[in-house]
């Protein structure tokens, strides 16, 4: 909807309220955007023109308006018009009036110009102000002067002379020595751009610093650091603390005085359960003195697993004259060995018979040869059963190959995917981070992403005290105070750049890094971007909240995340971060970071093993996904493939999620494309079907109860639904056994501009106002022939200003129609146009309003 401009717009704009009063008063109400031209100092005026309305107040009639001795008058309705050009007296009085039963009603409105004043002079030149300082070590106040000098405003130095010296040893700047230091200062004053400062202009010496008296010598340092000590017990319940006070050395790391069985190395006897305590050790000494109520309470570190089984072993017994498996089963039992394992050996022989047996899967064999040693095959080596421990081999042809337990159930085979209840924990992928330890000397690998004070925070090498044994590390420092929530974040570099592993949209990550914290907490972030490196989303782990030790990998705290690449992502970062708790100088340490493919139900972290290259990113592309597989493999370069097994993706759990194409020709997927035909004796569908043509005879549920008949004719049912809820023939007839609701079309829809003046509680009464709308909609020309042709309109006040406390009433919007007979003319309102009528009727509040805004709709129904 346009703003209101138009002859038509104006006039419907301007039309007096439709309605009927018992009061006495009547009047006239103008009104106008402004009542002033202003004339600038070229002659010109602002606005162009002034449109005063007129608004008739219970008064019946035509507006008649008259204006003032030199000024011409543009009337158009209920709106006058005073041009800036036909104004040509200073003021203009612009006078409406109204004839009712022989009584004239009058308003009048003030149109004045207001005239910019003449320019003034043109100011002086600001004053430029500085000051001069020279500077000089004596051993009393010197009266001499620095000299004759120039001072630059632009630069506020002392320019002439060059350089840093001034006459009599004076010099610009702060000179070095130990002599008291004096300045002497100048001021510097002009319009130009340089000020001459003479020599008598100079300020007396005034003493600015001398050395002082040497101060007492510093506290010293804090030595800090972390203590662990060990137990072993019969129990799973953890054994008394020390109950003595021990003492930590610093230099050598040695603590003595410990009690109750512990020790500083982890014990190889003393039972299946270790357990371990911890402490800080903290003293500007050498040695800090432990008490026992500062060690943290004790833990289970790790417990010694089952008894292994025994290996395989070969007996010999005397005294059988032929083979017998129980016997077998016994001389192994009467030698001490117990049940048979597999590859056990077992000879039974007399003085003229012996038979040689091995135990395998529950049998024994026929042993023919045996090799206490290496044997070497160039050939092929062809069997119907291997039994190994091991086998190693450049290839091994797994058609027919079947992988079991030791109950015989089928772990792995052509037939049978390997599932996640065989797997400890991770998806065996390996870890997609090269020299992920990290190892000494590769700091150099890592930057700082963010920091909240980024010019002190740093990445540095950990020192081997600070380290796993015998990995490697690297740890963040935020020296001062960390303020609570203040975060850092560490991220692996390369090539100068900071490190993005390609990932794939829907498969799940998992990300973990072993830290410890020190007045600080610590966790393991992975963030997502899109292809063109824009931020997704990030996902953080559990938190290592000031969590100091040291010694093997086992023992370090570990952050781990689960994640699945969202929606858009391309690559992901890795991350450790830093949380500060208000405590000063927070380190946090870091050790053998992994990042890899998970599995889908995975919540155990896989194993961390390093992965390829030599630095921490070597592996650029990570692992092979479509974005990158170019980089490995070229376009068309597998013409042909002969697989001898199933082919699946890494996420096939059997069922459910990714695909999988079996030997025998059956494939298992979630959707697919084909662009040619689909042929088939028959399916079945779960989901939903969408094609462009589908050709049937009929389609029905289970049970018949719904169906649509595409052969039906006549006063067959075509669509039938809910047992005959829903009944439609073929020949266009129906029932429904409910109604059909269908909501409106929305035509229209705007905000209109109104001006209806002042309305609500205005001289002891309720003053209502009534505005017509145009829609810019036409009735189509055979709207009486059209069914459901019907129009409904809303409308609402949405702007304006209210005075004491304002007034509320009821709204109401009703359609009517441009209507009328012509001979051809340009007469509003518009034939078949469609106009909302809007009537605002207060009723209560002792206030009134000026609405200047209508929001609106038209719907079709």
């Amino acid at each position: 909807m346009t703003a209101i401009g138009g002859a038509r717009d104006t006039l419907l704009q301007a039309t007096a309220q439709r309605f009927s009063t018992t009061a006495d008063g009547k009047a006239i109400l103008m009104s106008a955007s402004t009542p002033v031209f202003r004339v600038n100092s070229a002659g010109a005026g602002a606005p162009g023109s002034i449109a005063i309305t007129a608004k008739p107040v219970n008064v019946v009639g035509d507006i008649v308006f008259s204006v003032s001795a030199g000024t011409t008058l543009r009337v158009n309705g209920n709106v006058a018009t005073v041009d800036f050009a036909t104004m040509t007296t200073d003021t203009a009085l612009v006078q409406a009036r109204i004839r009712e039963f022989g009584v004239d009603y009058l308003a009048n409105y003030m149109v004045s110009k207001v005239f910019d004043g003449v320019a003034g002079e043109t100011g002086l030149a600001g004053l430029n102000t500085g000051q001069a300082f020279a500077y000089k070590r004596a051993a009393v106040a010197p009266a001499d002067s620095p000299g004759d000098v120039i001072y630059t405003f632009a630069t506020a130095a002392i320019t002439t002379p060059a350089g840093n010296d001034l006459a009599n040893g004076w010099s610009k700047n702060i000179p070095a020595g130990t002599a008291p230091l004096y300045v002497r200062v100048a001021a510097a004053s002009s319009r130009n751009a340089t000020d001459s400062i003479a020599a008598n202009e100079w300020a007396g010496a005034v003493q600015l610093a001398k050395d002082g008296a040497a101060g007492a010598n510093g506290v010293d340092g804090l030595n800090v650091a972390p203590v662990r000590i060990y137990q072993r017990g019969a129990s799973n319940i953890a054994p008394a603390l020390p109950s003595a006070a021990c003492t930590f050395t610093f230099a050598t790391g040695a603590l003595t005085g410990l009690n109750n069985g512990w020790s500083t190395q982890v014990p190889t006897a003393g039972g299946a359960y270790l357990f371990t305590s911890g402490a800080t050790a903290a003293s500007r000494t050498a040695t800090d003195d432990i008490a026992p109520g500062e060690w943290a309470a004790a833990a289970r570190l790790a417990a010694d697993g089952a008894t292994g089984q025994r290996g395989t072993v070969t007996v010999t017994a005397p005294g059988y004259s032929a083979w017998s498996d129980a016997s077998a089963v016994y001389e192994l039992g009467h030698a001490g060995y117990g049940a048979p394992i597999n590859r056990d050996v077992v000879t039974l022989y007399d003085a003229t018979h012996a038979v040689t047996k091995f135990y395998v899967d529950g049998g024994w064999e026929s042993l023919d040869t045996v090799l206490n040693g290496n044997l070497l095959v160039p050939g092929t080596v062809a069997t119907q059963a291997l039994a190994a421990d091991s086998v190693t081999a450049e290839k091994i042809d797994a058609r027919g190959l079947s992988i079991k337990d030791t109950a015989g159930n089928i772990i792995l085979s052509a037939g049978t995917p390997l599932t996640s209840n065989y797997m400890n924990a991770g998806i065996g992928a390996g870890n997609l981070i090269s020299n992920s330890g990290p190892y000494p000397g590769t700091a150099g690998g890592f930057g700082v992403e963010y920091s909240f004070a980024p010019g002190l925070t740093a990445v540095i090498d950990s020192p081997e005290f600070y380290r796993p044994t015998g990995a490697g590390g690297v740890y963040m420092r935020c020296p001062g105070t960390v303020p609570v929530d203040a975060v850092a974040i560490m991220t692996p570099r390369q090539d100068g750049a900071f490190r993005k592993f390609p990932v794939i949209s829907g498969v799940r990550y998992e990300f973990s890094i072993y830290m410890t914290t020190h007045r600080c907490k610590g966790a393991a972030n992975i963030a997502f971007y899109d292809a063109a490196g824009t931020y997704i989303t990030e996902m953080g782990g559990n938190a290592v909240d000031n969590v100091s030790t040291t010694g093997p990998l086992s023992v370090w705290p570990r952050s781990v995340v689960f994640a699945v690449a969202p929606a858009g992502a391309a690559y992901a970062s890795v991350r450790g971060v830093l949380v500060g708790k208000g405590a000063v100088d927070a380190y946090l340490f870091t050790s053998s970071w992994y990042f890899g493919v998970a599995l889908a139900a995975q919540t155990v972290p896989s194993a961390w093993a390093d992965g390829p290259g030599a630095r921490f990113g070597d592996n650029l592309y990570g692992q092979i996904t479509p974005t990158n597989s170019p980089t490995y493999i070229a376009n068309a370069a597998i013409l042909n493939a002969q697989i001898g097994g199933d082919i699946y993706s890494s996420n096939w759990n059997g069922s459910t999620t990714g695909w999988h194409l079996d030997r025998n020709g059956n494939f298992y997927a979630n959707s697919g494309t084909f662009r040619g035909e689909l042929l088939g004796a028959s399916g079945t569908f779960s989901g939903r079907l969408t094609a462009t043509t589908v050709i049937a005879g009929r389609g029905q549920n289970e049970n018949n109860t719904t169906f649509i008949d595409f052969n039906a004719t006549g006063s067959m049912p075509f669509i039938y639904a809910g047992s005959g809820a829903v009944r439609i023939t073929a020949d266009g007839e129906g029932t429904f056994a409910r109604r059909i609701l269908s909501p409106p079309n929305l035509v229209k829809h705007g905000v209109e501009r109104i001006s209806p003046g002042v309305v609500g509680w205005i001289n002891d009464e309720y003053r209502q106002f009534t505005v017509y709308i145009d829609t810019g909609h036409r009735f189509e020309s055979p709207w009486h022939t059209v069914p459901s042709d019907t129009f409904l309109a809303n409308a609402t006040i949405s702007d304006g200003q209210s005075w004491r406390g304002g007034c509320n009433g009821y709204s109401e919007a009703s359609i009517v129609v441009g209507d009328g007979l012509n001979n051809g003319a340009s007469l509003l309102p518009l034939d078949n146009q469609i106009y909302i009528r809007f009537t605002w009727t207060p009723v209560s509040g002792s206030g009134y309003i000026n609405p200047t805004e209508i929001t609106w709709k038209l719907v079709k129904i």
